[in-house]
């Protein structure tokens, strides 16, 4: 049989390379792996993938940077409150049941799957008039076309109050919070699919540290699984990272609501003792 941690290391290198092109970290995909295909506790699979959502962000967020398609100004406003909010999710997480967490985590992707999707024909408002003291104005440079894109930040209120719930969920789950993060930059901020996956990226691996801290502290961390995920991810991010140019917006969309809905039906069947 081959060796669960070479079995560990194999599935991280893909949720890395999909986390960072979809913006969420790869705890989407860890998780259900590492508890499902691989028979790991789950709360021993939060904390792992939770250190592997850190090294998602590390390596991915630089080149985002590099190339100016992240929104820093956006990506701090929000990283306040999704690092608050880890911090109670870490907290929660700890006393919930597997099965409780499974079907919190099968909701979870569901609700987003059906957001994103409903958001692949949604297009960017119009600029009119000049931004309010909740908004500001931005632009990137669409990698696939060269085209200037124009856009503005709206309802920020609304984002920091909405990233604070998904920091909650980063810590409870173990998913980075993007999975919250990039359809509320997207479908309620206005903000391009492209630049709210690059910057739920690069706020991750702080919203992941203050929750991964909480699981450390209740010896829930296994090096001999942590480790194999923490460089398999952080591998499938720098090639993720790269493979970003290069893939459509729409894609990205598309691509994010396929697995998150797979991965729902996954864990449903298990928090309903099918799987």
């Amino acid at each position: 049989m081959i060796a669960l941690e070479i079995l560990a290391f194999v599935a991280a290198i893909g949720a890395g390379l999909f986390g960072s092109l979809a913006g969420i970290g790869g705890g989407l995909i860890v998780v259900p792996l590492l508890t499902i295909a691989l028979g790991v506790d789950i709360k021993t699979a939060i904390a792992a993938s939770l250190l592997g959502v850190i090294a998602v962000s590390t390596a991915a967020a630089s080149s985002y940077l590099q190339i100016g398609l992240v929104d820093r100004r956006l990506g701090l406003t929000l990283l306040l409150a999704t690092a608050a909010g880890g911090i109670v999710g870490g907290y929660v997480g700890g006393l919930l049941s597997a099965q409780v967490l499974a079907a919190i985590f099968g909701v979870v992707l569901v609700l987003v799957a059906v957001q994103m999707l409903r958001g692949r024909r949604s297009t960017a408002p119009e600029l009119i008039g000049e931004p309010t003291g909740l908004e500001f104005d931005s632009s990137f440079v669409e990698p696939t076309t060269g085209e200037e894109v124009n856009y503005r930040a709206r309802r920020v209120a609304t984002g920091t109050a909405i990233s604070l719930v998904a920091g909650a969920l980063s810590g409870l789950l173990g998913i980075g919070g993007g999975v919250v993060n990039v359809p509320t930059m997207n479908l309620v901020m206005g903000v391009p699919i492209r630049v709210a996956l690059t910057t739920s990226t690069y706020m991750l691996g702080a919203t992941a540290a203050a929750s991964a801290v909480i699981y450390y502290s209740r010896g829930l961390i296994d090096p001999t699984i942590a480790a194999p995920v923490v460089i398999g991810v952080f591998i499938g991010a720098r090639i993720g990272a790269r493979l970003a140019r290069r893939v459509p917006q729409q894609a990205l969309q598309l691509l994010f609501v396929v697995v998150a809905a797979f991965f729902a039906f996954q864990m449903l069947l298990r928090a309903l003792g099918y799987a």
